[in-house]
């Protein structure tokens, strides 16, 4: 049974996690998994505003790595391996995934980390534009750069798995064709433009369209 929350105890959660108070969200996840029986994870999952943004967003979104890294935490086993792929795939209502705010806000550490813990990155928007698209908008060409390399490697193990050069093999939502087809147009505009300076901040709120 999925917990019970108020409006007022998911603004608490996802304002924690926004503004990186790893002692308050760690408290009020303790407090509410126990008062409602259920395990940490189930309440991050169930804890959405009317936007369908969870704290993976609010966390991804200002480049809080170590508030990524406790959620990240409690999506480890027990919880089925499906129920932590959807967390982390979980889209808002404008079909940004946390991936997709990392990478927008330019914070490569938290991109590394989420990429690695599974998130796809092939997944498109509203827009039809996946986490790569975002970051070559927003000149975050280190982000750019790292998803250019990732799909590098993968064409190169699925060679060497496969025998063959095609690149094609893994080619599902997250696999190396998805990434594929976020890469065309954007190539040349992250060598051309590689080191310029896009630092600015990027803070994204409850409700944001981003």
């Amino acid at each position: 049974m999925a917990p019970h929350l108020t409006e007022d105890e998911i603004d608490d959660l996802l304002y924690a996690a926004r503004v990186g108070d790893q002692d308050e969200l760690t408290t009020l996840l303790s407090s509410l998994s126990e008062r409602e029986k259920v395990s940490a994870a189930e309440i991050l999952i169930n804890a959405k505003d009317e936007g369908k943004s969870t704290c993976l967003h609010m966390a991804t979104g200002n480049g809080h790595l170590e508030i990524v890294t406790l959620l990240l935490t409690h999506l480890s086993p027990p919880l089925p391996a499906d129920s932590k792929q959807a967390f982390l795939d979980a889209p808002n209502e404008y079909g940004n995934t946390g991936l997709h705010w990392a990478a927008l806000g330019g914070h490569l550490a938290v991109v590394k980390v989420l990429v690695e813990a599974g998130a796809s990155v092939a997944l498109a928007n509203d827009k039809n534009y996946v986490p790569l698209d975002l970051a070559s908008f927003g000149e975050k060409f280190d982000v750019v750069d790292y998803f250019l390399e990732k799909s590098g490697g993968l064409e190169e193990e699925n060679a060497t798995a496969t025998g063959s050069g095609d690149g094609t093999a893994g080619g599902g939502e997250g696999g190396v064709g998805g990434l594929e087809s976020g890469l065309e147009g954007v190539k040349v505009s992250a060598e051309e433009r590689k080191g310029e300076d896009g630092e600015d901040e990027v803070v994204f709120k409850a409700g944001s369209a981003a």
